[in-house]
């Protein structure tokens, strides 16, 4: 079996999916949007921000891979209320990372690096067999009234300084 890499993410209002989509577009892996089965109107920031505080599971659509045949994995997530979506918690939940290099990648609303989202990402990637190499994050302005994700001039350089670091290559290169 030929070893395989994915971006997986999960992006309810856009900036998360510009993110892992300038990622793919920089090495040439695919992408696998996380989706849940009742999608959330963004009317309801609020019960979604709560979700997460109270750490809800979602519950997700089908997605068109087998995890047992990835060995590289991007994730992106967000953080909402200082904890993980309900969507992210499903995904960590039901995911094997047994021998699986993860790199993290989070879009979030403030400039204080989510330490604590990290170690809980980290332990149930852990305790899954799986190993964190790097995280990223990214701050976004999102307003409400306008739903416009990030742009790429908020995070492109920081993105291509991450992927260099992380020796995650250009365009099938070696991660």
């Amino acid at each position: 079996m030929q070893p395989s890499k994915l971006i997986v993410y999960y992006s309810w209002v856009g900036s998360t999916e510009v993110v892992a989509n300038f990622l793919a577009s920089q090495t040439n892996i695919n992408t696998v949007r996380i989706e849940e089965v009742k999608p959330r109107p963004l009317s309801r920031i609020m019960f979604a921000a709560m979700g997460a505080f109270l750490g809800s599971r979602s519950k997700l659509k089908d997605m068109d891979f087998d995890m047992s045949e990835v060995d590289t994995l991007l994730l992106g997530a967000q953080v909402w209320a200082g904890k993980t979506s309900p969507a992210i918690n499903t995904f960590l939940h039901k995911a094997s990372f047994k021998n699986k290099k993860v790199w993290l990648f989070m879009t979030l609303g403030d400039d204080k690096p989510p330490v604590k989202v990290v170690q809980s990402i980290r332990r149930r990637i852990e305790k899954k067999g799986g190993i964190l190499q790097s995280q990223v994050f990214f701050q976004t302005h999102w307003e409400p009234e306008t739903n416009m994700p990030i742009s790429h001039e908020e995070f492109e350089e920081k993105a291509l300084a991450w992927l260099e670091e992380n020796h995650i290559h250009f365009y099938g290169g070696k991660v």
